[in-house]
């Protein structure tokens, strides 16, 4: 493994903490939703997709005034401030819109840390290993996440599939968050940027392979479904509530174990055609959760971890190599936007669909979807 510069290290065992808070709540708030506050499918669609939007919409402002102030590292605190502070309120909802006012806030956090973040990461990062610093710190990430739902499931074993175990899981999850932003501000350091400060920003600045990694993307969201559905599609096809986290947990490892390989792989065989590989890998997953047999809930999850893997780290890479370094908090911004944009549509597509047609549909609408933009990604992203 090459060396990894102490300012990734630091915000990996930052993002490490952050995922073990937020993963403790993730993959049970959609069980909490339909079974204790009884909401529709399309009542959690609206809610993730309207988190994922905000977020989202959030991230190039974000970037963009990082790029501004040439200090990246104080919004990436202001971001995770926010979030830390509001997961815990989840314990005092009582319906489904308490839920989006509070996942709304939560991702507003995320928007404003996300794209600035990653332009510290750039900043730290060998070009040529690009893939592999990204990889790290979404492994790290992604080990968070395992930890967390790890013990998402422990109180779900030993408490009882109950509302109050629920809402203690919410309580809990508070306190590595707080640990994780003492962390980033003591021990990050913010980069020196006095010669590299934005100061007017066009797209044309922008090179060509942005604009053709992001129409692939953006395509691709429209096309997919988050992991809540999973989950749901998963609880259907006979995965127990008591097991979902496990199930969750077994993605998270993947997800974890992969992310440095995917790294390795696309810095040394070509981004884009890693990135091709990894909507080939959606594809099938989106396949295996038509099948109806609880077995196919577990194997689908270690295939979305393949995925996941492979095109967060890949596609974070590209924009590193592509772009300057005084534009890289706008262009993740752009980036983020733009995905989050499209999330907004599927996830709300997704839910409407399956509420009207049945849970298979969305699945199949994403399979094929992916399976086209894998064969076009293949054809024109040469990176």
């Amino acid at each position: 493994m090459i060396r990894i510069n102490k300012n990734i290290i630091f915000l990996g065992i930052v993002s490490f903490l952050t995922d073990l808070s937020s993963e403790m709540i993730f993959p049970v708030l959609p069980l909490f939703l339909d079974h204790i506050l009884k909401a529709s499918k399309f009542e959690i669609g609206i809610i993730e997709g309207a988190a994922e939007f905000t977020a989202s919409f959030l991230k190039v402002f974000s970037g963009y005034v990082s790029d501004r102030l040439g200090r990246k590292k104080a919004v990436v605190v202001a971001g995770y401030v926010i979030s830390a502070f509001t997961k815990p309120l989840l314990y005092f909802a009582g319906n489904w819109k308490d839920v989006l006012f509070i996942r709304v806030i939560e991702r507003t956090g995320k928007g404003i840390r996300t794209s600035p973040r990653d332009a510290l990461i750039s900043h730290y990062a060998q070009k040529e290993k690009s893939g592999r610093s990204f990889g790290f710190h979404r492994g790290m990430d992604t080990l968070g996440a395992v930890f967390g739902t790890l013990l998402a499931f422990f109180f779900l074993l030993f408490l009882g599939e109950t509302e109050s175990t629920f809402r203690l899981i919410f309580l809990v999850s508070f306190f590595p968050a707080v640990i994780s932003v003492l962390i980033l501000i003591v021990f990050v350091k913010e980069p020196p940027t006095a010669e590299k400060r934005l100061k007017k920003f066009s797209p044309r600045e922008l090179p060509l392979d942005f604009y053709k990694l992001l129409t692939l993307q953006v395509l691709f969201s429209v096309f997919s479904m988050n992991y809540a559905f999973m989950i749901l599609k998963a609880n259907s096809i006979g995965v127990s509530i008591g097991f979902i986290p496990a199930v969750y947990l077994l993605y998270n490892i993947v997800y974890a174990f992969s992310s440095y390989p995917a790294g390795f792989f696309s810095d040394r065989f070509g981004k884009g055609y890693a990135l091709s590989i990894t909507y080939l890998l959606f594809s099938a997953t989106a396949f295996i959760f038509t099948l109806n047999h609880p077995v196919f809930g577990w194997i689908g999850f270690i295939f979305y971890g393949l995925f996941m893997a492979g095109n967060e780290v890949v596609s974070r890479a590209v924009i590193s190599d592509l772009v300057q370094e005084k534009l890289k908090g706008t262009a993740y911004g752009i980036y983020h936007t733009a995905i989050g944009l499209s999330v907004f549509a599927s996830t709300s597509l997704a839910g409407f669909l399956w509420d009207r047609f049945g849970g298979d549909v969305p699945f199949y609408t994403a399979g094929f979807g992916s399976l086209f933009l894998s064969f076009l990604c293949f054809k024109i992203l040469k990176v």
